[in-house]
């Protein structure tokens, strides 16, 4: 947790200073941090999160990083998701990277926090993946049914739930959100390039390498 609130104190000083909010990866030197280049923000920006605390699809190492900061309730995350989705699937060169921004309910809140948990499984995208699809209402059956048909261990899940690092992370993300002016759902980044709002699959297209 100390490496987190280093590099978050990283970011509020930048920020008052520079007025450019950058973050510091656990490599990464003051005078890296400071210095880096421009084009690294969208990175620096994502290495402030854990990462349990990252759902991701496509290659590590991928030329374009597509970074979301979503809400489980908001209606463009949902119209987002299977969008974001057939880019990684069309394309070798690009990876999705979901971040928890859990703002609109207590229900969001509680559906980030298991999959959170179920990222400790290596379930975490199955689960956001099912819960982002779903027709209707997210009742309690269906995310129970949702939970069910992953075959996580219910019983790891449960102590999972219970960790200090989920909440942890919910509290950094929801700092960094912020602190890069994420006002509301969804809030994206395409490689360097800032996007507050849902953005069109074609959109995208234009802006990847």
């Amino acid at each position: 947790m100390l490496k987190h609130i280093n590099q978050i104190i990283c970011i509020i000083f930048l920020f008052f200073c520079t007025n450019v909010i950058v973050a510091n990866a656990a490599d990464m030197t003051i005078k890296d941090l400071i210095m880096g280049e421009k084009e690294n923000f969208h990175l620096r920006i994502l290495a402030t999160i854990p990462k349990n605390g990252q759902i991701s699809i496509g290659p590590e190492n991928a030329k374009n990083t597509i970074i979301e900061f979503f809400d489980y309730k908001c209606g463009y995350c949902v119209k987002m998701h299977p969008e974001l989705v057939s880019l990684v699937e069309e394309r070798d060169d690009t990876r999705v990277i979901f971040i928890q921004y859990p703002i609109l309910s207590q229900t969001s809140v509680k559906l980030a926090k298991l999959v959170l948990a179920a990222n400790y499984q290596d379930k975490g995208f199955e689960i956001h993946d099912a819960l982002l699809t779903q027709r209707g209402s997210l009742t309690e059956e269906k995310i129970g049914k949702i939970i069910i048909e992953s075959k996580i261990d219910q019983n790891i899940l449960k102590k999972d739930l219970e960790r200090i690092e989920i909440e942890e992370t919910l509290s950094i993300t929801a700092f960094v959100a912020a602190g890069i002016g994420a006002r509301g759902t969804p809030a994206v980044f395409i490689n360097n390039e800032f996007n507050p709002g849902y953005v069109p699959k074609t959109n995208i297209e234009k802006l990847l390498k």
